[in-house]
């Protein structure tokens, strides 16, 4: 959320007038929802919209809106979807050369990376924008150890919160952390001091290089490849990866449970309880009956 005020000052704004209902916060709040409604972040303005009259009410500031001014949700149509498969999402990453504009070899890098660390993890796409160096720093250097586990916590997905859950883990095989490594030490290579806080993905704009990736940023890059790759660019978007780890997820022969939990879903009902998260050994060894890798199901195991 960029109100570029913390908390104090939003107080401050809110009391500005002396106004139980203040009016200049209100315009403030409504300039940002906007921001994020034209983006078609619909669900992220709804979350913002949340906290903030849950902060506002405990230190007894009022902010409404009209049935018109509010944020209505609307899902993107199904049928204006297509989720990849998985020989679709290997030839977006060969595609990645393919891309018109990206001479500099790290762009390329930073892409497949990206994809596959998306398709092979699942996670949210708000969340793969935050991963730091510090969760796979030892499983990649000096040798790569797969899978590697990735331990998602509220700071890195926010929906977290709202399944009642701290964390949860996920995973990636060879070909993610392959593009994921040979990215990093292109990083390092060009002089970035990476500490267990830097974050993975950054941007490589001339007016704007080495700052945080953000979504826009990540989903121009899924745009710009669906199109070279010649996959429908109106129906493929960074969620989209997250939907195709989930086909994989239900091909394989491991249990209801895990699955839900490599999604970082809560469990339903009482099962919830007798599940252990804290075991990513054996959620590992799960994890890795699925088929991930860029060879059809019935041959990975083959000779």
């Amino acid at each position: 959320m960029r109100l570029d005020l913390n908390p104090d000052q939003i107080l401050e704004l809110g009391r500005a007038n002396g106004d139980k209902f203040p009016r200049d916060l209100k315009t403030k709040i409504k300039t940002i929802l906007n921001e994020y409604v034209q983006k078609g972040k619909l669900g992220e303005a709804k979350t913002i919209y949340a906290s903030l009259r849950s902060f506002l009410s405990c230190h007894e500031l009022i902010v409404t809106f009209s049935r018109q001014e509010r944020v209505h949700y609307k899902r993107k149509k199904l049928g204006n979807e297509q989720i990849p498969k998985k020989e679709q999402i290997y030839t977006m990453v060969e595609a990645v050369d393919k891309v018109t504009g990206w001479a500099d070899p790290l762009k390329k890098l930073r892409a497949r990376s990206l994809i596959l660390c998306a398709f092979q993890s699942g996670v949210r796409p708000s969340c793969l924008v935050r991963w730091h160096y510090g969760l796979v720093k030892e499983y990649l250097f000096p040798e790569i150890k797969t899978p590697i586990p990735i331990k998602i916590t509220g700071s890195l997905d926010t929906k977290l919160q709202g399944y009642d859950l701290p964390y949860y883990y996920t995973f990636i095989g060879h070909e993610a952390a392959q593009a994921l490594k040979e990215y990093l030490e292109a990083r390092i290579n060009r002089g970035a001091n990476l500490t267990p806080e830097s974050q993975i993905w950054v941007t490589s704009a001339s007016n704007s290089k080495n700052k945080p990736l953000d979504y826009d940023g990540y989903f121009r890059i899924v745009k710009r490849v669906t199109e070279a790759a010649g996959l429908p660019t109106q129906q493929v978007w960074p969620h989209l990866l997250r939907k195709a780890f989930k086909k994989i997820l239900n091909k394989s022969e491991i249990d209801d449970d895990t699955r839900e939990a490599l999604m970082g879903h809560r469990i339903p009902g009482s099962r919830e309880n007798y599940f252990d998260r804290h075991d990513p050994a054996d959620a590992a060894t799960k994890y890795s009956q699925c088929n991930f890798t860029n060879t059809p199901d019935d041959t990975r195991d083959l000779v």
